[in-house]
């Protein structure tokens, strides 16, 4: 199962209309979404707004059902990302975020390489949120590289300090991502 795929199933279970993708890349994840209305913000490329997310989101006035997270790999984005994405969320929206579970350590690097996988650090910030924040519902769905969910709710605290490295996210991988696997979503079935 792919993002896409995700995407849609989340669109049609949660009665989405609006949607805002940050990260566009070449737009084929964009092309196939099933929202009613849709927007899309990348620097690059034919993007709705070709802008940062940052600047995109100084100047936004909407708010939306779903917003999709796929822009800069890099910790301190994403975390940006999503705190500004929480900000314009409508009441029982979702925000996915693409990159949650880096499967070896040189996937998860800061520096993008050609031709490689790259899912940056992000998966660094989604801990940080887990430690810190009561109020979300988070889980990474099992596909894809991991697609996170973040919903308005409750979650219990990630307890510990430990470092954020490649290492202890193996050893803690189910816990501190609060990793499920598809066919335990009932909305994905």
């Amino acid at each position: 199962m792919k993002r896409t795929e995700v995407i849609n199933k989340a669109i049609k279970h949660f009665n989405v209309f609006s949607y805002l993708e940050i990260g566009l890349g070449k737009g084929d994840n964009f092309r196939n979404i099933k929202a009613t209305y849709k927007i899309s913000v990348d620097p690059k490329g034919s993007a709705t707004y070709n802008t940062t997310s940052d600047e995109f989101f100084t100047h936004n006035t909407s708010k939306f059902d779903f917003i999709f997270i796929d822009g800069l790999h890099l910790e301190e984005q994403v975390h940006k990302d999503i705190l500004n994405s929480l900000d314009i969320l409508n009441k029982g929206g979702t925000i996915l975020c693409h990159d949650m579970s880096p499967i070896s350590e040189e996937d998860q690097v800061r520096e993008y390489v050609p031709g490689r996988t790259w899912n940056g650090d992000v998966w660094k910030s989604w801990v940080k949120l887990r430690r810190n924040r009561k109020d979300l519902e988070m889980y990474v769905i099992n596909v894809d590289n991991g697609c996170g969910v973040i919903r308005q709710g409750k979650q219990s605290l990630l307890e510990g300090d430990s470092p954020l490295t490649f290492k202890n996210l193996d050893k803690h991988r189910i816990e501190w991502l609060n990793l499920i696997e598809p066919e335990d979503i009932e909305w994905l079935e």
